[in-house]
């Protein structure tokens, strides 16, 4: 038996526990039979799994491009790429501050360990046809899960192998664990007694699936437990950094989330164009690279703008614009978008546009550099008001502290009906910004008594618009 180090000490602990208060146990509904074909298919039972705030329909974009947009190789900065994907002959149509959504794959590597580990490997490539257990009172096939197909397929495409595991997840699978231990560790995790210990070790630790076979290897499910237990392999959103209309150009991070593991979407296209890549010194360097071998085809759709996150009407309107990290992605294409407009016709009044950007370090990370510069010469881009947080000898290490220093001209700006963008990490820094905002209009802006009300009329009225994410 293997267990790792840190259950192994949770295993010490509760051996003294005699009763454990555990959830009611449900038998599995799930039957599944393989056949042989010569035509693999893969066949829903009644409409496919729809997609979310879908406004488009999928479509299989090339990457016709792509680069590093940091120079960091240190592992406390994030990698971070943009992509550019060929839409040409597509009926997507987006403006700047819309997202796409990508749909990803579960990696090769990993779908292996789940087949290898259920001993699978006969039947993996083999047909399938799903049903419910005649002897079971209820159930029925999840609708992400095809009721035809194959399990290569499925667990490449349909479930989330990374997936949060739930408390009765975790109790099925003790009921398939033949070493006792392996077994008593699974039951506390699912336990009320465990309450505490499943939020350490599964929740706050990122284990999924693939760290329970590793850890537990005596338990073996039948693979119906995984497919009826596991939940749906969803797109994940990125915001458009464009307004051309042949391309999509996105930008993402690429961060270790844990256990050697890097996030499930961005480390696969980070696998997909360094594969592609003539040599590990070339990728780097910062440069463009365009792509014309890349075989592999990304499916991509236009999502449903829910927020109204765009410019505004009145091209006079101010705009206040702040998104530190790859939060400035969106405001790209609202600064080419201004451009082109200036372009088209020179006499267009447009209201004074200023940018708060923050980062690490502006050697290392300051990603979008060189065009924000060229927005500032070209006059789209009124001011861009930067924050470095880990430079000592700066005054502002964050966007909010910023936010402070410039306190009474942006609520100037505000009171003169400035809209306002924010995209961004929704835990630390959208708060923050809020409440950097709500005292600087609290102290410039002679509202001392209702400035938070003053945001949240801004909010209801769409001049105060949110893109973030956890």
């Amino acid at each position: 038996m293997v267990i790792n180090h840190n259950f192994q000490d949770l295993f010490e602990t509760l051996s003294g526990t005699k009763v454990l208060n555990l959830p009611t146990y449900k038998e599995n509904a799930l039957k599944i039979n393989f056949q042989s074909s010569d035509e693999q298919k893969t066949v829903y039972k009644g409409q496919k799994p729809l997609l979310p705030f879908a406004a488009s329909e999928v479509f299989h974009a090339p990457i016709s491009g792509w680069r590093r947009l940091t120079a960091a190789v240190d592992k406390n900065y994030k990698i971070v790429y943009e992509i550019n994907f060929d839409i040409k002959g597509s009926n997507l149509n987006f403006r700047p501050g819309d997202t796409i959504g990508v749909i990803p794959e579960n990696s090769q590597s990993e779908v292996d360990c789940v087949i290898e580990h259920l001993d699978l490997k006969d039947v993996a490539d083999c047909d399938y046809v799903l049903s419910i257990d005649s002897t079971q009172k209820s159930g029925r096939v999840p609708a992400h899960l095809p009721v035809e197909s194959t399990l290569r397929h499925v667990l490449t495409h349909c479930v989330d192998l990374r997936g949060v595991l739930k408390k009765l997840f975790l109790l099925t699978l003790s009921k398939h664990t033949k070493d006792e231990k392996e077994k008593r560790i699974l039951e506390y995790l699912c336990s009320k007694e465990g309450a505490i210990a499943y939020t350490t070790h599964i929740i706050n630790k990122h284990t999924c699936l693939l760290d329970i076979f590793a850890i537990f290897p005596s338990c073996k499910p039948p693979v119906v437990v995984i497919l009826e237990n596991l939940p749906r392999l969803l797109p994940r959103p990125y915001s458009i950094a464009n307004c051309d209309e042949s391309s999509i150009k996105i930008c993402f991070s690429v961060i270790d989330i844990g256990n050697n593991r890097k996030g499930l979407t961005t480390g696969w296209l980070e696998r997909i164009i360094i594969r592609h890549n003539s040599s590990i010194e070339e990728e780097m360097k910062n440069l463009n690279i365009n792509i014309s071998n890349i075989e592999k085809k990304i499916p991509i759709y236009i999502r449903k703008n829910i927020n109204d996150f765009r410019l505004p009407e009145n091209l006079e309107t101010p705009i206040i614009l702040i998104g530190p990290g790859t939060g400035v992605s969106p405001f790209i294409g609202f600064l080419e978008e201004r451009k082109y407009l200036y372009k088209v016709n020179p006499e267009v009044k447009m209201g004074y546009a200023w940018l708060f950007f923050g980062c690490r370090n502006p050697k290392l990370d300051f990603i979008y550099e060189k065009e924000l510069d060229e927005f500032v010469l070209d006059g789209v881009l009124n001011k861009l008001t930067t924050s470095f947080s880990r430079c000592g000898n700066t005054e502002n290490h964050y966007v909010q502290d910023a936010i402070h220093q410039n306190g009474e001209e942006l609520t100037k700006l505000l009171l003169q009906g400035a809209h306002v963008y924010i995209c961004g990490d929704i835990k630390k820094m959208a708060p923050s910004v809020k409440e950097a905002i709500v005292q600087c209009i609290a102290k410039y802006g002679d509202k001392a008594n209702d400035a938070e009300q003053f945001v949240e009329d801004m909010i209801k009225e769409k001049r105060y618009i949110l893109d973030i994410w956890n």
